[in-house]
């Protein structure tokens, strides 16, 4: 077993030939990006043995997915899929701290992902997306969008609101307006030349 996170890390994802590695770091964490050709990991450090977060996406032309798929020990496969809101989650606790248990779950977190990829849908209704359909290892998650108002000032009736408006979207009088992107994340390929050097990477300062 590797000595920590970090060590982990660098022997997994080598074999997976990351396209770019970009760090961010502020006083109190700092993170790794790791992106391929259509998905991207994210993994936020408290410090080398102590993991704040994983989450991984797809990733096109500069813009993140809606959705980030979560690693967590509460839900089946330790997976979680959920909207990329701009709110911090303070219910949540996705902390790994490295030992044997932590690194075998972690392992078969992203081999999951990895070797067998996902498949995601994407609604919109007249150029504005409304809901997400990821599809990860046999299970299906479903994601009705907030605006960027409901996760601002959230209001009593703003999740009710939200179902009515993804019926009316999906109704077929209004089938004209409605667009679905689909997208296919392939499993990744292990042992191929590598398509660049993952200790040159990005240093930034997170936000």
């Amino acid at each position: 077993m590797t000595d920590n996170w970090i060590k982990y890390l660098e022997q997994k994802l080598n074999q997976f030939n990351p396209t770019d590695v970009e760090n961010r770091e502020t006083e109190y964490k700092f993170s790794r990006t790791y992106y391929f050709q259509t998905s991207y990991l994210k993994v936020e450090f408290l410090d080398s043995t102590t993991i704040n977060k994983v989450e991984l996406g797809t990733y096109k032309n500069g813009l993140f997915s809606d959705y980030i798929i979560l690693f967590t020990n509460s839900a089946p496969n330790c997976t979680k899929v959920e909207q990329r809101l701009f709110v911090i989650d303070d219910n949540e606790n996705y902390i790994l701290t490295y030992d044997k248990a932590n690194v075998e779950n972690l392992n078969g977190f992203l081999d999951n992902l990895f070797t067998k990829g996902w498949r995601e849908e994407a609604f919109s209704y007249k150029g504005f997306d409304y809901l997400v359909i990821v599809k990860v290892d046999n299970a299906t998650h479903r994601i009705e969008l907030k605006s960027g108002a409901e996760q601002d000032i959230p209001m009593p009736m703003d999740k009710l609101a939200r179902k009515m408006a993804v019926i009316w979207n999906n109704l077929k009088i209004n089938s004209a307006n409605r667009k679905i992107r689909k997208l296919e994340i392939k499993p990744l390929i292990k042992n191929v030349v590598q398509q660049c050097d993952i200790s040159n990477t990005k240093s930034l300062k997170m936000d």
